[in-house]
């Protein structure tokens, strides 16, 4: 189960962590801040601190590396989470997190786990703080595009995980009309993950309940 959990922390600060650079900023409301380019990091703070001060979402993930990565990670603020994997090894197990409450779905029935396994990904978002844009670099205004069904502007940079340091470069499609992320295509030099795509679904109503056990 430890290893498990490692697995889980690694992968959520790999892919939140490349939107939620911006820290825990108090969201303008309202339409999107882009700047369309004039100003390619003020844009990315902004679409990060957007995407932080969300109150749910939910995000598609396939990686590729070692292993096939395929899931879904649903959150409510300010401490719930629904991960069901969708591929790979652990394909058909899901995993609820609320507050220090954990479960575990792996067959027909829920398991509660014991006390201390649910702080693995919730205590990731103490560290997607302003230090975390220390390490921004190379940010660039590439264009615009669609993703998801948006009219999108698209940034590219650099940075490192907020844990584990691990370097990545990424490419974020912002909405135009929101200012909030809706994918990101991160590619890493090292470690067991090569490349991520995340999609982001911010405006479809999530629910997390703790499941019968």
């Amino acid at each position: 189960m430890k290893k498990l959990l490692l697995v889980i922390t690694i992968l959520a600060a790999a892919t939140l962590g490349c939107k939620m650079l911006g820290g825990s900023g108090t969201s303008s409301g309202g339409g999107g801040t882009a700047t369309g380019g004039s100003d390619p990091k003020a844009d990315v703070i902004a679409a990060s601190k957007k995407f932080v001060d969300l109150k749910s979402f939910s995000a598609k993930m396939e990686g590729m590396g070692q292993t096939e990565i395929k899931q879904q990670v649903d959150y409510v603020a300010p401490d719930r989470y629904h991960v069901m994997y969708q591929g790979g090894n652990a394909v058909g197990m899901e995993l609820i997190y609320i507050g220090n409450d954990s479960y575990m779905k792996s067959g027909p029935k829920w398991t509660k786990m014991p006390g201390g396994n649910a702080t693995a990904i919730p205590n990731l978002r103490d560290s997607f703080t302003e230090q975390g844009l220390k390490t921004l670099t190379d940010v660039k205004f590439e264009g615009e595009d669609t993703a998801n069904g948006k009219s999108c502007l698209v940034y590219t940079y650099k940075n490192q995980t907020p844990v584990g340091a691990y370097p990545f470069s990424c490419k974020m499609w912002v909405d135009k009309a929101s200012g909030i992320p809706v994918k990101n295509v991160i590619d890493y030099t090292n470690g067991m993950l090569k490349q991520m795509t995340v999609n982001y679904d911010t405006e479809t109503p999530v629910t997390i309940e703790a499941p019968a056990t």
